[in-house]
């Protein structure tokens, strides 16, 4: 059954339309996205947008492990954007979808076709005026799950 992002556990009130990919890294049997993720009302860790900020973005990563396959095609189409900050920009991710345990991806930075069990999610807290609040704040962490299935 394909499934869109929205439909994953902890993707509920996220916009990866909307947000901004910042990194895309793999490495032998993982497949990380580093993002500025776009949250919207509904989410667990939504709040009023930081300063300079026009909506509640946080730093987020998705991480896809253990990736048994992996396909990336038409990287390098794009350069990356750079913000007034000098913070790289890759685009945002298009589209995410799920077909038991076979994700594709596309944004900018191409198209990625992985198989993988345990996509995860999580976000880095946002930051409050007493630090000791934060330091009781863990990142939040999603488990996509992932059934076994079919290949590509």
């Amino acid at each position: 059954m394909r499934d869109n992002y929205t439909n994953l556990p902890g993707f509920e009130y996220a916009s990866l339309e909307g947000s901004y990919v910042l990194d895309i890294t793999v490495r032998p049997a993982v497949l990380s996205l580093q993002l500025d993720l776009l949250l919207l009302p509904g989410h667990p860790s939504y709040g009023a947008p930081l300063p300079g900020d026009r909506a509640c973005f946080r730093q987020a990563t998705i991480v896809f492990s253990p990736v048994q396959e992996l396909h990336w095609t038409g990287q390098g189409v794009v350069k990356p954007a750079i913000d007034a900050s000098g913070t790289l920009d890759f685009g945002s991710v298009d589209s995410l979808t799920r077909d038991e345990d076979n994700y594709r991806l596309l944004g900018d930075w191409g198209t990625i076709l992985l198989k993988s069990s345990t996509p995860s999610l999580s976000i880095v807290p946002s930051p409050s005026p007493d630090p000791d609040k934060d330091a009781q704040q863990p990142a939040a962490i999603v488990d996509l799950g992932g059934a076994g299935g079919s290949p590509f």
